[in-house]
């Protein structure tokens, strides 16, 4: 028994990689959307999550969630300790539910991904906005934009173009067939005031901005929203998103503040 409960604690022990801390906050995620999680249970384990050290840290997250029946048993043989198990089980049904895969990097504009078509392409998702940010700074050189703007089928945005600072270039992004596709309007434009924004710096709290939009309806009172979108660009206190939310045949609408670094600014909604 000794000897067994040495090898529990070394195995709990290892220490956690930015790839687990990912995988948990996507698990914390699609269990925010399914009503497992409150919002403000999220929230805490999103940040506990994101400084977790070890592998317990992190099973201890998501021990207390639903995992599908078949995937229980997914560790491979001799079995890890029971949290491992759990927090291995539940990776991969985050990895089937959410698409997760590999892309290998490319300047090409079309670019096909396996499993991205149908509703693992749709941008308010964590894998699909993610994915549209490395896609962005793949096809253009680098993620500054002045202003993105996110539908769940497709994206726009400007930024300026070279040797041009008085000129802006637009472009909208979207996935067919699993398929990346960016592509511009052909005539640059007289830019807009303001300072670009760089999405990489967004790009490690995608997962808590996707939680926060999940439960976007109940903080905003907008039930059955007809009409989400997302805005990131620079505001007064710096790069931010704004998540709106509207329900065109109650009227309800409302939008959050959220900054590049998951910390939400401010709530506006109509009926307060």
């Amino acid at each position: 028994m000794p000897n067994r409960l040495r090898r529990m604690a070394a195995t709990t022990r290892v220490r956690a990689r930015d790839v687990d801390r990912a995988a948990v906050r996507d698990a914390l995620d699609s269990a925010f959307a399914d009503g497992q999680l409150t919002d403000a249970e999220h929230r805490i384990r999103v940040e506990a999550a994101g400084t977790a050290r070890t592998l317990a840290d992190l099973d201890g997250l998501v021990r207390d969630l639903q995992v599908p029946n078949d995937l229980r048993e997914s560790a491979s043989t001799p079995p890890p300790p029971r949290s491992t198990r759990w927090a291995v089980a539940l990776a991969a049904a985050v990895v089937l539910a959410c698409g997760v895969v590999a892309v290998t990097s490319s300047r090409a504009n079309d670019r096909p991904v396996a499993g991205a078509a149908g509703p693992q392409a749709e941008l308010t998702t964590a894998a699909g906005f993610g994915r549209m940010i490395d896609e962005i700074a793949h096809h253009l050189g680098d993620s500054q934009v002045d202003r993105l703007t996110v539908h769940p089928a497709y994206a726009t945005f400007s930024r300026p173009v070279p040797g041009r600072p008085g000129s802006e270039q637009s472009y909208r992004y979207e996935v067919e067939d699993g398929r990346a596709r960016i592509s511009d309007d052909g005539t640059p434009s007289p830019r807009t005031e303001g300072v670009p924004v760089d999405l990489a710096e967004l790009r490690p709290n995608v997962s808590r901005l996707i939680g926060l939009l999940y439960g976007a309806d109940r903080t905003l009172g907008v039930g059955d929203p007809t009409d989400t979108y997302l805005i990131a660009e620079r505001g007064d206190d710096g790069p931010a998103v704004s998540i709106y939310l509207r329900n065109e045949d109650t009227g309800a609408q409302g939008f959050l503040i959220v900054g590049f670094d998951g910390s939400v600014r401010g709530v506006y909604r109509t009926d307060r």
